[in-house]
């Protein structure tokens, strides 16, 4: 197992561990009544948010399986994951709130540059 192949098992985790975060927010919020429109809209965070992990869990699969377009895939979805936090800080939430994020982002940027920058095994 390559550097590059450790890289994308490690970002597919950390998408789909956000990605579930996200879905299990809007689960909650809609079983206590609400629309799921308001669950994902009512701030835009959790579209964000699902939206960023889903395309970052494509795009760590198709790098863990050696295809091409899995790193530009992933970079894609990390870049709308680090809108979740630079919006909500731009908008003065508490950075208590948003604190995690960035964190998670600054992983998910490492992650996704790794993928770049080792090359892929010929097949």
């Amino acid at each position: 197992m390559n550097s590059r192949t450790l890289a994308a098992a490690a970002l597919t985790l950390l998408s789909a561990w956000l990605l579930w975060q996200g879905l299990s927010a809007v689960i909650m919020i809609t079983g206590r009544g609400s629309p799921l429109g308001d669950a994902l809209l009512q701030p835009p965070t959790s579209l964000i948010r699902i939206l960023g992990a889903s395309i970052i869990l494509i795009g760590a699969l198709l790098a863990l399986a050696q295809r091409a377009g899995g790193a530009l895939l992933a970079a894609v979805g990390t870049v709308l994951f680090l809108l979740l936090p630079v919006l909500m800080a731009a908008s003065g939430v508490d950075s208590n709130m948003w604190m995690d994020e960035a964190i998670f982002s600054a992983v998910l940027i490492a992650l996704t540059i790794a993928l770049f920058v080792i090359k892929r095994r010929k097949a």
